[in-house]
């Protein structure tokens, strides 16, 4: 009767929404609360992280339309924030004068409703039109027409009821949408499946089918190239999360496919198309590399050229993250060992070479993008772990550069410094990671060490500024590393898949062999080293929990996958079968419960105190994986396991400040009773 019991809580604890499970949820997160947010110490660090997030100081960063500066801002005054903008040469001074667009909190007054602002399109060129987008807590959003010059919705302007339906401007009487209208609309990943072209004052589902994508695709996703004089409208449909095909939509209607590899992606510059590729690419007798950017003649290459041009080709210690452009420039976003630089490139008489290079010392992460399509200026934004945020502006014309907003240093640095190391893995590779510790730190083993790690879907982990944790951790005597460990993207697409499907092992054999590295060099020991990782960054600590249970003190595992054999079933989970694999192919089953975390927990195990934490708006992973696994391991008679569910957060974070400072204040004192307290 008990296990039937049991069995039955496990299967309402799959619905977001269900009553009983709410109020199962509401229990856990009483009991959490009472044990980790009612401290001295917690209501300190919650004011310390609240101020720093409400720090009036903190940079406003800024979309450029024209000569006009759109951002979005939160504070104490603001819980949801308003959208607000400003004339470009009162951005750049110290303290801007702003002109608020849109108050959400007002909206939701009036309303009666719970939105979040979750970003907008405006419309090229005059930018007087945009497409709002308001979402409850999840991915999917409303979206509404607003009028930007009288600052109101527009009552019979274009809208769409809250969906995870995507929409691009075509022109001011027509988007491109792709449409989820539920049912047949969507593919087996819950997004849109066909794009149409939406003319004004007429039904959605009446908007004429430009391109159709099978059940089993991914996604699919319209947009216009608003480049003067290179104007195109492009279709993507994703096959899987690396598999996709790209479409020219001609003035005709013909829809004709940009011929590369499925597994690369493109982009455009200008005359140029721009190809980045995952795995090597022969064309003719020459072999080109994963990792690799190539540009050639877009015209040219759709008539059947095959000329390309190497703009970056990734080495040992290289990688590309990204590239940016200007109107004549392109910008190409590079890490060296995980460390930032800037490539700037030009093609004069169709001959690339790079200019200029961009860098900064100190193990800083760095990127660049261009400002405008009309002229060369260009945002570079730097960080480290110790340094704030930092906005410059720079013009290639001209060549200069210069900082205009500073964020604010949340804490003296003075003490601390940043190291890089290298450890090597059970098979012999070769995984760096950072640690910011005090300068003087002594290898006593005794320190208490936060590891954090993601190692998933090619995303790479670069230094960032550690902001109020200098003061609630750094400052406490605590130190903080992040391993960059096979699975993201730090080294390119080869590192990355060398931890994909069944081969996901390697990532956490990197992530415990840097934790065994810090206990070696007598950094810390089991007892005073915790780990922490969200969403496949979960799963990764949900592994550490069932198959490396001895070498950490405490695990923070937040909005996770754990229940890898029924992922596929819950949300967004098919969309990511090309990460893991597929649960109902047999021997994909087998890798899988290999690394299922809620398959593999049991109860004649000593596990360490685990916090989940999960959002019951997340429409992305869903909270299932974290409800069920706290519910299997309490009945087994697991005491030191934790649930905080945030009921109005999705797969991000919650959407108020307060709400944030809360959730983080909780997570370190978790942190701090079971490393120093025990």
């Amino acid at each position: 009767m008990a296990q039937r019991h049991f069995q039955d809580l496990l299967s309402k604890l799959e619905l977001p929404q269900d009553d009983a499970a709410l109020r199962w949820v509401t229990e856990q997160n009483h009991r959490t609360m009472a044990q980790f947010a009612r401290s001295g110490r917690f209501q300190q660090m919650q004011q310390v992280i609240l101020t720093s997030l409400n720090d009036q100081a903190n940079i406003p960063w800024g979309d450029h339309y024209h000569n006009i500066v759109y951002n979005f801002w939160q504070d104490d005054h603001h819980p949801r924030g308003i959208w607000r903008r400003t004339h470009e040469a009162l951005y750049l001074t110290a303290e801007p004068e702003w002109e608020i667009v849109l108050d959400i909190d007002r909206l939701n007054e009036d309303e009666d409703a719970n939105w979040s602002f979750s970003g907008a399109d405006l419309l090229y060129p005059d930018f007087s039109r945009a497409l709002v987008f308001l979402s409850s807590g999840g991915d999917a959003c409303e979206i509404r027409e607003f009028d930007l010059l009288s600052k109101s919705f527009i009552s019979d302007g274009f809208f769409l009821p809250e969906s995870k339906s995507s929409v691009a401007w075509l022109d001011e009487s027509t988007l491109l949408l792709a449409l989820d209208a539920g049912g047949d609309t969507l593919t087996t990943s819950g997004y849109p499946r066909c794009v149409r072209r939406w003319l004004r004052g007429t039904s959605p589902l009446d908007a004429a089918l430009i391109y159709v994508g099978e059940t089993t695709d991914m996604m699919v996703s319209a947009w216009h190239d608003h480049t003067p004089g290179f104007e195109k409208t492009l279709v993507h449909c994703s096959r899987d999360f690396y598999r996709s095909c790209t479409y020219q939509l001609t003035v005709q209607g013909r829809l004709e496919p940009i011929d590369i590899p499925e597994d690369a992606s493109s982009g455009f510059f200008n005359d140029w198309l721009l190809v980045t590729l995952t795995t090597p690419w022969q064309i003719a007798d020459k072999t080109y590399p994963a990792g690799a950017l190539l540009a050639t003649d877009f015209i040219a290459f759709q008539q059947g050229q095959r000329n390309f041009t190497a703009l970056f080709t990734p080495d040992m210690q290289t990688t590309l993250q990204g590239y940016s452009s200007t109107r004549d420039y392109l910008l190409l976003n590079l890490t060296r060992d995980v460390v930032g630089r800037v490539d700037v490139l030009k093609t004069e008489n169709e001959q690339w070479s790079c200019v200029q290079t961009l860098a900064l010392p100190d193990f800083t992460t760095i990127s660049a993008s261009g400002i405008d399509m009309e002229s060369n200026r260009y945002q570079l934004v730097s960080y480290g772990f110790l340094q704030s945020c930092s906005l410059s502006y720079g013009d290639l014309d001209d060549k200069t550069l210069r900082v205009v907003k500073q964020g604010p240093e949340c804490f003296d640095k003075t003490d601390f410094q940043v190291t890089q190391h290298f450890t090597q893995s059970l098979d012999g590779t070769r995984i760096p990671y950072f640690q910011i510790a005090t300068k003087e730190i002594a290898p006593t083993g005794l320190h208490p060490t936060l590891l954090y790690g993601y190692g998933g879907f090619e995303v790479s982990l670069t230094p960032e500024y550690l902001g109020t944790k200098g003061i609630t951790w750094l400052q406490k005597g605590g130190i903080y590393v992040m391993a960059n460990i096979r699975g993201g993207g730090e080294y390119g697409p080869e590192w990355h898949q060398a931890a994909l499907k069944q081969y996901r092992y390697r990532a956490y054999e990197d992530f415990a062999a840097v934790a065994n590295d810090l206990i070696r060099r007598g950094v810390t020991c089991a007892a005073r080293l915790a780990a922490q990782g969200g969403s496949n960054g979960g799963l990764l600590i949900g592994n550490m929990l069932t198959d490396y249970p001895t070498q950490f003190g405490a695990l923070v595992c937040e909005v996770p996958l754990l229940d890898m054999t029924n992922y596929h079933r819950w949300l967004a989970g098919p969309s990511w079968i090309a990460e893991y694999g597929d649960p109902d192919v047999v021997e994909e089953r087998q890798w899988l419960q290999s690394y299922s975390p809620f398959d593999k927990v049991s109860s004649g195990e000593c596990y360490p105190p685990v916090l989940f934490t999960t959002g019951t708006q997340d429409d992305r992973v869903s909270p299932a994986h974290a409800r069920k696994m706290v519910a299997l391991m309490q009945q087994q008679g697991h005491n030191n396991v934790w649930l905080y569910e945030e009921t109005e957060a999705g797969h991000g974070s919650a959407p108020e400040n307060s709400q944030v400072a809360f959730y983080h204040a909780m997570t370190e004192e978790f942190l701090w009773q079971m490393l120093t307290e025990r």
